[in-house]
């Protein structure tokens, strides 16, 4: 994407949203009221409630007829043309301990497909958004993924924290890839870490069970950058329901990366329960 590049006015009415939103992350009383939701690692703030509060007050007007699918809140199949999907806080966990790595994630699907994201760190003020066709900018300076090869990658993963039956598989993909590439990041936020793909900060990435709103957002970012992103054994990107992702930076990477996901998790081992 050529300097000079400007994002439509959609882009930047998302982006001006979720700035707005992200003060609500600085209610030192909305952050220390926690709740713990299915199980002893996944939490949820009257912080993500208001963020997400905020978003759902403002975000459709921008869209007449969208409908929106928050974290936070009912999880359904929707039938509308444009779709919003948010995660009001990535990262709570983080957020709780005041680690200062967590995120706001909007993304719009439109026809059943990623179509513009917006993702958003308050702490380092750094904001990625793209819109398909647009390119990708953090902080309005045009990104691009980095061109590094396989052996001077870095690969963000995780563990598959919510459900640590699968974290064996992902320990066998964490282990094959760290062998050949330089390193390895683990930070706890999603969309974030995927973001730094979009920028050149890493190379890869492997989860073996996101969320529709973990990714929604990320994924025009990462293709608007030049990079490459996937929903595993997927048709699609679906709405209502987990799956695996990967992403990098070159299709070699991509291709490379895809083959030791696959040996190692050759379909999704939670689709008997979905």
């Amino acid at each position: 994407m050529q300097e000079g590049t400007v994002l439509s006015k959609l882009s930047i009415q998302m982006a001006e949203i979720v700035q707005g939103a992200s003060r609500l992350m600085q209610d030192r009383h909305l952050k220390e009221s926690v709740e713990q939701k299915g199980n002893t690692s996944n939490y949820v703030t009257e912080a993500d409630k208001a963020v997400q509060n905020f978003l759902a007050e403002r975000l459709p007007a921008l869209v007449p007829g969208s409908e929106m699918l928050g974290e936070e809140g009912e999880h359904r199949q929707l039938d509308a043309d444009n779709i919003w999907v948010v995660d009001p806080i990535d990262g709570t966990s983080n957020f709780i301990r005041d680690i200062g790595f967590s995120g706001i994630s909007v993304g719009l699907m439109r026809d059943g497909k990623p179509y513009a994201g917006v993702i958003y760190n308050p702490y380092r003020d750094e904001l990625y958004r793209a819109e398909t066709g647009s390119g990708a900018f953090l902080n309005d300076r045009p990104i691009r993924v980095s061109d590094r090869d396989f052996a001077h990658a870095h690969l963000c993963s995780a563990m598959c924290l919510y459900d640590k039956r699968y974290a064996d598989a992902c320990f066998n993909v964490i282990r094959r890839v760290y062998m050949q590439s330089d390193d390895l990041r683990r930070m706890g936020t999603a969309s974030l870490e995927l973001a730094m793909l979009a920028a050149g900060r890493v190379e890869l990435y492997f989860e073996m069970r996101l969320f529709p709103w973990d990714a929604a957002a990320a994924f025009p970012i990462i293709r608007e950058a030049g990079g490459m992103a996937e929903c595993l054994y997927c048709d699609g990107f679906p709405q209502d329901r987990p799956f695996p992702v990967i992403a990098a930076n070159t299709g070699e990477n991509f291709e490379r990366l895809k083959a030791i996901v696959c040996e190692e998790v050759p379909e999704i081992p939670y689709a008997d329960l979905l």
